[in-house]
């Protein structure tokens, strides 16, 4: 919002008409949750986590502005955060990673540029990871993914993927279980964009669909889903490595397994919601 509000404030061409859509309180050195589904959502989030558990959460973006609009919202909030992006030196990294994993840190969220510290990043001083915005490339969403549940993670781990539905963002995040079929199939090699978008796609790619609950979910034409409700789980030995349509499908709150997602769920800002499992756990007797 922040980026739109200072181009209608300039005047520039094709944002004339946006300016009277902001709130009159608006300005841009504090941040209003309230104006973003997906921020009302982590604000939420974080404040539930805060008071009810000693858990600590990992916040990744692909941007870095998005990471400035995080850590406005933790100086409000006072939360305590370290974050990790492209501008800080190896040395620095290794050193915030390390204290961020030591028990006794009092950080509660770790900032990570997902093209930074996307890879190779062990942070299991967090067991909840929020990815905030998705990645063409599947592989980058899935690596940053992985940093907090690694060797050595003690917590049961949960991580969230906020997707505003049927957005730009919906579309890429469908482009990312397409490629991952592919991938299962063929080995990808880089080819022309126009290989993977015909041009009626890519007008498709910019239309806002209102009127979707889950434009993903619409996709699939789900026989296990009747009338908004789920009415046959998904099968016993589905995991989260299955396609979205082996996933459970949660038109409201009743079936979320999750209790934080649970207590934040609000049906007029969350409309849908995949979850599954990665693995039954298992203890050895």
């Amino acid at each position: 919002p922040a980026l739109i509000y200072e181009k209608c404030t300039e005047k520039a061409s094709g944002f004339e008409k946006l300016l009277p859509i902001f709130p009159p309180t608006f300005n841009l050195k504090t941040i209003d949750p309230t104006i973003s589904g997906k921020m009302i959502v982590l604000d939420c989030l974080l404040a539930v986590i805060k008071a009810t558990t000693n858990d600590r959460i990992v916040l990744v973006s692909n941007y870095t502005q998005t990471l400035d609009v995080f850590e406005k919202l933790c100086h409000q909030r006072r939360y305590q955060f370290v974050r990790l992006d492209g501008s800080m030196t190896i040395k620095k990294r290794g050193k915030i990673v390390e204290s961020f994993n030591n028990p006794d840190s009092s950080d509660f969220i770790f900032m990570l540029s997902s093209k930074a510290g996307g890879c190779g990043l062990n942070l299991i001083g967090a067991n909840r990871l929020v990815m905030f915005d998705p990645d063409w490339n599947p592989a980058n969403d899935d690596q940053a993914m992985a940093r907090v549940w690694r060797d050595g993670q003690k917590k049961q781990c949960f991580i969230y993927r906020l997707v505003s539905t049927g957005t730009l963002e919906e579309k890429i995040f469908q482009r990312q279980a397409h490629k991952k079929a592919l991938s299962s199939c063929v080995v990808d090699q880089e080819e022309d964009v126009e290989r993977h978008f015909s041009l009626d796609e890519l007008r498709d790619l910019f239309k806002l669909n209102e009127t979707t609950r889950s434009d993903t979910h619409d996709k699939f034409k789900c026989k296990r889903c009747l009338n908004n409700t789920q009415i046959k789980p998904p099968p016993e030995d589905a995991d989260c490595s299955c396609d979205l349509s082996l996933w459970h499908h949660c038109f409201d709150k009743k079936t979320i397994v999750d209790q934080i997602l649970k207590q934040i769920w609000k049906d007029d800002v969350i409309s849908f919601a995949f979850h599954q499992k990665s693995h039954e756990q298992r203890v050895t007797v």
